[in-house]
């Protein structure tokens, strides 16, 4: 951490919680995403509903690419307290199964994972329409 760098706390980054003002907390850091809500793919309501704590793992449970997270170091805008990193882990921890671990924000998606997510949908759609056509030929 530089002298540059801002420190905010959990406190202040509650404060910044609407479409036109919208702070997320991911992976200890600090991130004003307010310019990105419209452009983001899952919709404005998705980010502004997951301010006021830590999004890391909601960051993590939805495969993004490397892009998105590259996109991050443009949203960056200082560093979460100590404190209130701290008091984050404890409750983590508490609340984490057994075996449970925190990702860190450079570990990337695995590629067959986010291929399997990907082609996932269309091949549902591909194996209903073809049952459909069975179905129609057979009457």
């Amino acid at each position: 951490m530089t002298a540059e760098t801002k420190v905010y706390t959990l406190e202040e980054c509650k404060k910044h919680n609407t479409e036109s003002d919208c702070w997320l907390i991911m992976f200890g850091k600090v991130y004003d995403v307010t310019k990105f809500l419209d452009d983001h793919p899952g919709g404005t309501e998705i980010m502004v509903d997951v301010t006021g704590r830590d999004a890391t793992d909601d960051f993590e449970d939805v495969v993004h690419s490397a892009t998105a997270r590259k996109q991050l170091e443009g949203l960056y805008i200082g560093e979460l307290h100590e404190d209130d990193k701290a008091k984050m882990r404890s409750a983590g921890v508490a609340n984490a199964p057994a075996g449970a671990s925190k990702a860190s924000p450079q570990a990337a998606p695995n590629p067959a994972v986010t291929f399997i997510k990907a082609i996932l949908p269309f091949l549902l759609i591909a194996v209903l329409f073809l049952y459909q056509k069975k179905g129609s030929a057979a009457a």
